[in-house]
C-alpha cells in the first residue's frame, strides 16, 4: 500500500473507527486510484446499491463526504505528493494525465481555498491535516444533526 493510501486510510479509520465495510471499501478504491473510480451511478451499481442516492446516503451516514469530494481530495493529494517528490509543475502533471491545467488549478482553489503555489508552500502535511479537519468537522456536524 502506498504512503498516500496508508496515511489517508489511517486518518479516516482514526476518525471513523466504526465505519461499515462497504463505505471503507469505496474509500480504499478511491484512494488506490488517486481520485475518481467512476460516476456515482456506476459506483453504486458496482457495489450493489440501487442508485446513486443510496450511495450518497450511505457515505453520509458513515460521516464521509460525497464520492466526488472524496475523489477530489485523493486527486489533489496525489498531485501534491508527486509535485513534492518529483519537483514537477501542476501544469506538467495535468497534461500528462489528460486533464486541462486550468481545471486542476481551479480544483485546488475550490477544495483548499489556496492557489497551487500557496498549497505547495504549505505542503503535504498541511493538506493531510486539512483533510482530517474536514472529516472531523463533518462527523461533528453529523453527530449534532442525527
Amino acid at each position: 500500500m502506498t504512503d498516500m493510501i496508508s496515511h489517508s486510510l489511517a486518518t479516516i479509520r482514526a476518525l471513523r473507527p466504526a465505519m461499515p465495510h462497504l463505505p471503507r471499501t469505496i474509500v480504499e478504491a478511491v484512494l488506490s486510484k488517486g481520485g475518481s473510480i467512476g460516476s456515482t451511478t456506476k459506483v453504486a451499481q458496482q457495489f450493489g446499491l440501487p442508485n446513486r442516492f443510496q450511495l450518497a446516503r450511505m457515505l453520509k451516514r458513515a460521516g464521509l463526504p460525497p464520492l466526488h469530494r472524496l475523489a477530489e481530495w485523493a486527486l489533489v493529494e496525489s498531485l501534491l505528493r508527486t509535485a513534492e517528490r518529483d519537483g514537477v509543475s501542476l501544469c506538467h502533471m495535468a497534461f500528462h494525465s489528460g486533464r486541462h491545467p486550468s481545471t486542476c488549478y481551479r480544483l485546488v482553489k475550490d477544495l483548499t481555498g489556496l492557489r497551487w503555489a500557496e498549497l505547495r508552500a504549505r505542503g503535504l502535511r498541511w493538506f493531510q491535516s486539512e483533510f482530517a479537519r474536514q472529516l472531523h468537522s463533518r462527523g461533528a456536524t453529523r453527530a449534532t444533526t442525527s
